[in-house]
């Protein structure tokens, strides 16, 4: 088997352990911090708080281990990452106050960064005519683990406890790396010239304006999507009714998740062929259009009917911004750019769970489901007008280069 696909797979089993560990965890926060640690006053502002400062110190690190990836290796940086995860999922299973939780969740956002270092070495590793569908591919292997994640994590809660499933998170991270560790190959030569500093790195990355369009596209997918998770699992939970059990709950939260591996490789060989600003801007456009009607339903499988269908059009939208920078970026500049992309995906998860929290809180959990739809229109505007030329005029330009 040829090295880079080896590693597009070793990542994409890696990447999917990874998401499922995560998953497995975050979506019970506010039932945690309510069944556990006994918070009984805006339990959905806390989980907002716990998701925004996890988010906040994420979107300040993530440039600097993208830059410090470009000069010494993203391999290096996704097993410095995946330790981190590993002790602080053990961390989090021991804390007996909401600000402990808080405390854990900054060094989540600080330190890590997993996930999107997996993206940046396949971005790199990968020539450019597989690019698309081989991060398509690894992000299918997010999506999965995220279905797994909730699915898993609801069982263990209900067998033997959230606390215990945040063990098993931290087992499951540390075996994730290590597969990395052992199985991935980089040929990372460092850079010979001099350079200007990890700062001034970053700001010759954003001289693209391009990318800057494709970052606003990223923070604002996270911040439609983020909105829905310190409601959602209450919601679901409501819609079912009582006495049912969390699994339940977690299939239905995991519904985008299965869309995501049956529709994301469809919507990657349509992005070649038409462009990924066309295909972001009518994956954001039919998750807006489904996402409405989730306000109205009267029960729990009619949600995960309607969370199942939007998941099929938001499919589109995460492997496409990450094929976006590989055709706007060079080869030698992809891990700042990886580290930015979730930097904006951080501003995002730092602001919408705040938002979805405060309407939630305030006016009602229906609310919040319109006030995502609203920020995915925006979003898909930002790509359909704004984007799409400078892609083809790229692409148009790279088509002369060597890969």
């Amino acid at each position: 088997m040829q090295e880079w696909r080896k590693n597009v797979f070793v990542l994409w089993a890696a990447v999917f352990i990874a998401a499922a560990s995560w998953t497995m965890v975050m979506p019970f926060m506010p039932v945690f911090l309510e069944d556990d640690l006994g918070v009984t006053v805006g339990v959905t502002v806390w989980a907002g708080v716990l998701g925004a400062v996890n988010s906040g110190f994420g979107a300040i690190s993530a440039p600097i281990w993208g830059a410090l990836g470009d000069r010494f290796g993203r391999k290096p940086m996704m097993i410095r990452a995946g330790l981190v995860l590993g002790v602080s999922y053990t961390v989090m299973a021991f804390v007996t106050n909401p600000y402990q939780l808080l405390g854990v969740r900054m060094m989540i956002g600080a330190l890590t960064g997993f996930i999107p270092t997996a993206t940046a070495l396949v971005g790199t590793t990968t020539p450019r005519e597989h690019l698309g569908k081989a991060l398509s591919l690894v992000a299918t292997g997010n999506q999965a683990g995220a279905i797994l994640g909730p699915m898993l994590g609801g069982f263990l809660a209900d067998l033997v406890g959230i606390r215990q499933a945040m063990l098993v998170s931290g087992v499951l991270v540390t075996l994730a790396t290590l597969v990395v560790l052992f199985l991935v190959r980089e040929r990372f030569e460092r850079p010979t010239e001099k350079r200007s500093g990890l700062f001034g790195d970053m700001g010759q990355v954003l001289h693209s304006g391009p990318l800057l369009l494709v970052l606003a596209a990223a923070a604002i997918l996270t911040a439609s999507m983020s909105a829905m998770e310190p409601v959602l699992v209450p919601y679901i939970k409501d819609l079912l009714g009582e006495n049912q059990p969390n699994w339940l709950a977690g299939i239905i939260y995991s519904m985008p998740g299965v869309a995501f591996v049956i529709a994301a490789p469809w919507w990657a060989a349509r992005g070649e062929r038409v462009g990924y600003s066309t295909t972001v801007a009518l994956g954001l456009l039919g998750g807006a259009i489904f996402i409405v009607p989730q306000a109205l339903v009267g029960s729990g499988f009619a949600m995960g009917g309607l969370r199942l269908v939007a998941g099929l059009a938001l499919a589109a939208v995460s492997p496409g911004i990450a094929s976006l920078i590989t055709v706007v970026v060079p080869l030698d500049q992809r891990g700042r750019a990886f580290g930015m992309q979730q930097s904006a995906f951080n501003v995002g998860q730092m602001f919408g769970p705040v938002l979805g929290g405060l309407v939630g809180d305030r006016v009602g959990i229906p609310w919040v489901f319109p006030v995502t739809a609203a920020l995915l229109l925006v979003g898909a505007a930002c790509s359909w007008f704004f984007l799409r030329s400078r892609e083809r005029q790229i692409s148009q330009q790279n088509d002369d280069l060597p890969a």
